[in-house]
């Protein structure tokens, strides 16, 4: 929001609405206008106006009996496009049943934006109860596996940018978050092991590992995942059965996206 004070063809109005909207999560779905105001920072005589306007586009829904905003299904219609034409889900989601199938593990595919990975694909095994985020959930860069192994993948502009965000979105230092630590621990686990893990480090009772394809979408990096939830499987057996197979899905889809060049990278 600090380039609309300095940047004229900077929409400030739209940027406050896209606030608006991200303000919304699995955690709290429905909201008052006091909440968004509270959670947005705007005032709540702007945010009024832009949670009116958004309902009449479709936006946004109010819920008359209790008395609060939700996401509206025309919002869902702004994702479709991008995940229509992220070929690379359709090439990987066989292979992620899978390995689902196999493992009883959640497997899922993220890519980074800001400071946060966001899951384009997911699946799991039929009847599995593991924690699994829906495809659109953002989760932090530094405490999850994806997280991690995108840190410890990216380049140096990258991972700069992404530091950035992380200490814009925090208001802490790198030192503060631990991130240069966390960085160097995931950069070595990927370099020795193949991946990198997260134990319970995100949610208490999920341990997970993470690689990156080496196939770049679009110029991103996209991030194959696999959590599982801790009395199901212990961390050094997640290393030792499902971390090989990770490496070898991961190897597949990174094939298939070369023979039909998928998503190419640039």
């Amino acid at each position: 929001m600090e380039r609309s004070t300095n940047d004229q063809r900077f929409a400030t109005t739209l940027a406050n609405g896209m606030a608006l909207l991200r303000c919304f999560t699995p955690f709290a779905p429905c909201l008052t206008n006091g909440e968004l105001a509270r959670l947005s920072g705007l005032s709540k005589a702007t945010v009024s106006r832009l949670s009116y306007t958004l309902e009449l586009i479709g936006l946004l829904q109010f819920d008359q009996e209790a008395r609060r905003y939700r996401l509206g299904a025309m919002s869902l219609s702004i994702a479709y496009p991008l995940l229509s034409r992220l070929a690379v889900r359709q090439v990987a989601r066989p292979l992620m049943q899978q390995l689902a199938n196999r493992t009883g593990g959640s497997i899922s595919l993220s890519m980074r934006h800001r400071a946060s990975v966001i899951y384009i694909e997911t699946t799991r095994e039929h009847d599995a109860e593991d924690f699994r985020p829906e495809i659109g959930a953002a989760l932090p860069l530094l405490g999850t596996a994806a997280g991690r192994a995108w840190l410890a993948a990216c380049d140096d502009f990258e991972r700069d940018d992404a530091y950035a965000w992380l200490q814009r979105s925090t208001g802490m230092s790198l030192s503060s978050l631990g991130a240069l630590d966390v960085v160097s621990t995931a950069m070595r686990d990927l370099h020795e092991r193949g991946f990198c893990m997260s134990q319970g480090d995100f949610v208490h009772d999920v341990n997970a590992i993470a690689l990156p394809l080496r196939e770049r979408v679009r110029g991103d990096l996209v991030i194959l995942n696999c959590g599982m939830l801790q009395h199901r499987m212990p961390s050094s057996k997640l290393e030792r059965k499902v971390g090989p197979l990770l490496r070898k899905t991961a190897q597949q889809i990174d094939q298939l996206l070369a023979q039909q060049q998928v998503e190419p990278a640039r």
